[in-house]
Formats: structure tokens, sequence, C-alpha cells
């Protein structure tokens, strides 16, 4: 007996359904990762001199490229690609000033850093705006393996300071972090690259 168009509409509808069926079961669960986690102190860690508080800008500048979820590699002279069914959680313009502050504040004790917002316990101590900006922070292809790059800048200005008070020197890094090539340690490095960053910062005031 020859299939109506009925039937034949029926025979479609079930082979996309198997399909896609297929292709569930055969897809990789996306998972998602965080700049999470307090990794050590860096041992070469120095204290830094100045005992004013902190306060860091939330608004820290950050290339387009990262204003996505995909966790991105570099690939090529020009090119990016996401890597493989990974994603970030949270946004890196949002986790970054947050897990910045937290770790500057580790290595500054007992001096305080703050976010956003001028520091309570003293209104008479002077206290110190420190504004970052992220030129780069990629992971590129490194043998077998990845190496994260971390260019950045900082400056400082004053908030509650006498005029003319003098402020530590602006200064730039550029760090490095190789990892292995999956997704559980790139997000890693980039968590580690953090930590280098707060602690060059601090080691130059």
């Amino acid at each position: 007996m020859k299939p109506t168009a009925l039937h034949r509409r029926d025979l479609v509808l079930l082979a996309m359904a198997s399909l896609a069926g297929c292709a569930t079961r055969d897809t990789p669960p996306r998972r998602l990762y965080g700049l999470t986690g307090t990794p050590p102190l860096p041992a070469n860690a120095k204290p830094g001199q100045d005992n004013r508080a902190w306060v860091l800008s939330p608004q820290i500048a950050l290339p387009e490229l990262l204003d996505r979820d995909e966790i991105l590699v570099a690939e090529g002279s020009a090119g990016l690609r996401p890597w493989p069914e990974a994603r970030w959680a949270e946004p890196l313009r949002e986790a970054l000033p947050r897990v910045l502050a937290e770790d500057l504040g580790r290595l500054r004790q007992p001096y305080p850093v703050t976010l956003g917002a001028k520091p309570q316990p003293d209104n008479d101590a002077e206290s110190l705006r420190l504004i970052v900006q992220v030129d780069e922070w990629l992971a590129r292809q490194d043998g077998a393996g990845l190496q994260l790059t971390l260019r950045a800048r900082w400056r400082w200005a004053p908030l509650h300071a006498p005029a003319n008070t003098a402020l530590p020197a602006a200064g730039a890094a550029e760090l490095t972090v190789p990892c292995a090539a999956n997704a559980d340690a790139l997000a890693d490095a980039y968590r580690r690259s953090v930590m280098q960053l707060a602690a060059r910062i601090v080691a130059g005031s």
C-alpha cells in the first residue's frame, strides 16, 4: 500500500525526532566555570610600602572580546575559538573586580582594601582609589598545553588625602600562566593570574 501524504509527514516527523534524540545523547553537557578558589600567595610576594586604605574601582576595563560567556583560545595569527562546551558562569567584567579586591586584601593585611566605596573604619585615614585596565587576557596553544597571558595597567587617584599627596607610581605587568589543554586547567589559570596581578600591584605600591 502506498503511503499517504499524512503517513509521509508522520514518518518525517518521527525521523526528525529520532535524529534530535541522537544529537542530544551525543552532545556533551555544557560545563560552567568561574574565578573560584583561593590560590596560595605567590612565594615571592612583597608586602608593599603603602599603608593607606585602597578602594578598587569596580569598573575594570576589559577587551570587548571578553564580553561573552565562551572561554576563548587564540588560534593562528588572528583567530579565536571557543573552548568546546565550556562557558563562564559569571561575566568576567563582574567577577574580576570582586576577586582582585579579595586577593589584594589578602596580600595587604592588615591594611584595608574595599571595592567601589570609601572605607568606613576611620574617617580620618587617608585612602586611595585604584584604577585597573586589562589589555589582554587570552590563552594560546603552547606545545601540548596552553599559556594564558594577562597584560594589565593600573594607576592611582586620591580619595581622602591631603592636597598634592604622594601617590604610588602607576604600573603595568605582563603575566604568563602555563596550564594543561583542558577547561578545568584553563579556568584555574585565569584564577591564578588574578592573584599574580594582585601581587604585582602590591609589590609596586
